[in-house]
């Protein structure tokens, strides 16, 4: 069978108010607790479910009595540790193109679980043949290491073997959005097309549902799956920056509070307090309708900067940084302006920015002593109003130079190893021990992308790691799921894949057991509304090594294999402002006593 190891989504056009027949795709409110079943049975060909790929050969998944939480039975999804792709892989149908939807399934991964990984995929897009399938979800539990990872946007989080868990998707097909929780708690929110490939940014509709064994020597136990309807409610923001949950439009509104959008929640909505000079906020930021306050032809003009209807914001930063602050997009001419005081523009304005036609966009260095700082948004005249977001983004400093770095051979802008996304193919040779320097760009709101494919030719198995770096946040640095064929036929995701964090407070590191092939590593920005032109923030740094892995350690600034004199030469050499230094450890914009300090902590090899 085809074994998954990318994005997933599950894609699902709906008609309501019909039923689903029994072999057909889910149209409507769905559930199976596999209580109705007989016991041992595979479970492909019955209610509805099939096999991957509608391959004979793939394995389904089968229902037990073993570990149950309601009802007699439950279904039970087993792994192949070997890597042979011998998982289990029973598929469901959906056919949903609209509306707010809940899809909940109970998991219990057994205690003594100790390799491998399981869970499940959603698909936007499926067919058989996998020619258009697009993934939007992939849910995945490591069970020795015991965590849960909504994979391609989310964090790692904490999940609690030996019991079972909910793990609950709200899907909001009108919206494009999805909320992931484990027992309630979110764990990922983003956007529901973000589990995106090869430049198809994937398409609002839920079609398939997997659960996937994956790698993993034990038994994940799956039980009362439910697919329902969100009523018309949602998360209600009040005044006071505190939020009511599960509210009606008539409930908050009498509450005085901005309704955030059917199917929102208080765990996926941020909240903001209104204060006498603005809306408290803290950079970065993105400000959007979600807030109910992006349109100012609902605001008065309470500054004296023009005679048009204003909003203003309250901005505390965390870092000593440089700060876009844009409304590129706005439906109007805008006028954005920062003060060190309510109502003033003493620190930087902007009117027709570059690229931004008559809407607003600046640059501007700014320290965390120095605010807070009033940030004030109204039109260029008299009655110019209407809709926008507003993004605040932190820069991180550019990369130190590495004298041990490769260069990748593509000038920024130019298209010369852009792996399958080419009509001829090509790709970079990489090497175990190769550091390479590259660059990333990315057009706005949904445009193209550079993707760079780095081609690694193993002719034995070996323990690769890649650690990505990278002056953007969220690079997506991964391997091409081709099982190391080196055929763009196999190529329908990135997995794994980690993204780097801001401003290199963590690097992005994949680490896994290739067999021998040809295999491809990944490196790109992700899909986003502004650009990563060439010249500004593109670069990243990535490192294939080969071998048991090991973690990186900073302090280790000569690449001795040791923390020693040298490091902590390196570190009094550089003492003071240095924002992007490698000896800048704790990315304080400063090196002093914490990086001193982080040295002789990590002291020997």
């Amino acid at each position: 069978m085809k074994r998954l190891t990318g994005l997933s989504v599950i894609a699902l056009a709906a008609t309501t108010g019909t039923t689903a027949l029994a072999g057909g795709p889910i149209t409507t409110d769905w559930s199976d607790g596999f209580d109705t079943y007989e016991l041992g049975v595979d479970i492909v060909g019955i209610g509805g479910w099939e096999h991957w790929a509608d391959d004979p050969e793939s394995f389904g998944a089968r229902v037990t009595d073993a570990t149950v939480r309601s009802g007699p039975q439950a279904l039970v999804v087993t792994g192949d540790p070997s890597g042979a792709g011998d998982n289990d892989a029973p598929l469901r149908q959906f056919a949903i193109t609209e509306g707010i939807w809940d899809l909940a399934i109970w998991q219990f991964i057994p205690e003594d679980a100790s390799f491998g990984r399981n869970g499940f995929i959603l698909l936007n897009q499926y067919d058989h043949g996998c020619t258009t399938c697009n993934w939007s979800a992939q849910i995945v539990v490591d069970a020795a290491a015991g965590t849960i990872e909504s994979q391609f946007k989310g964090e790692i989080h904490p999940y609690p073997v030996g019991q079972w868990n909910q793990i609950r998707l709200r899907i909001n097909l009108d919206s494009d959005h999805v909320d992931v929780f484990l027992n309630d708690e979110i764990i990922d929110s983003r956007l529901w097309t973000d589990g995106n490939f090869l430049g198809n940014p994937g398409i609002t509709e839920l079609a398939a549902m997997t659960p996937f064994g994956w790698d993993a020597d034990f038994n994940g136990y799956y039980d009362d799956m439910t697919f329902e309807r969100v009523p018309p409610i949602g998360g209600c923001c009040l005044p006071d920056g505190t939020c009511l949950d599960d509210a009606g439009t008539d409930d908050c509104e009498t509450a005085g509070g901005v309704f955030a959008g059917f199917g929102s929640s208080c765990a996926a909505v941020t909240c903001y307090e209104l204060s006498a000079d603005g809306w408290l906020v803290e950079a970065p930021l993105v400000w959007d309708a979600v807030t109910g306050h992006a349109d100012t032809c609902d605001e008065t003009g309470d500054c004296d900067l023009s005679s048009s209807n204003d909003i203003q914001w309250v901005v505390t930063v965390p870092r000593d940084r440089e700060y876009i602050f844009s409304v590129c997009g706005a439906a109007f001419d805008t006028v954005l302006a920062l003060g060190s005081t309510p109502c003033t523009d003493d620190i930087a304005v902007s009117d027709d920015a570059l690229g931004c036609g008559t809407a607003s966009e600046f640059r501007v260095e700014l320290t965390a002593d120095g605010g807070p700082y009033y940030l004030t948004l109204e039109g260029f005249g008299g009655g110019d109003c209407g809709e926008f977001t507003l993004q605040i983004i932190e820069l991180c400093p550019l990369l130190s130079d590495n004298p041990k770095a490769l260069d990748e051979p593509e000038p920024c802008g130019d298209d010369e190893n852009g792996g399958c996304n080419m009509a001829v193919p090509m790709f970079t040779a990489i090497e175990c021990g190769d550091v390479y320097r590259g660059t990333a760009w990315r057009e706005a709101s949904g445009g193209t992308r550079d993707t760079d494919w780095y081609e690694l030719i193993l002719t034995e198995p070996a323990e690769v790691t890649i650690t990505g770096q990278s002056e953007s946040d969220g690079t997506v640095f991964g391997l091409v799921n081709t099982g190391g064929s080196g055929n763009c036929a196999d190529a329908t995701a990135i997995t794994p894949f980690a993204t780097s964090q801001p401003c290199f407070e963590a690097a992005a590191t994949v680490t896994t057991t290739l067999e021998p092939g040809t295999w491809w590593v990944f490196a790109a920005q992700p899909f986003g509304d502004l650009a990563v032109p060439c010249d500004d923030h593109a670069g990243y740094e990535l490192t294939l090594a080969c071998g048991p892995s090991v973690d990186p350690c900073p302090e280790d600034l000569d690449d001795s294999g040791d923390v020693g004199f040298s490091d902590l030469l390196a570190v009094l050499a550089n003492w003071g402002p240095c924002p992007g230094c490698p000896e800048d450890l704790d990315g304080s914009g400063d090196v002093g006593f914490a990086d001193l300090l982080s040295v002789l902590a990590n002291w020997g090899p």
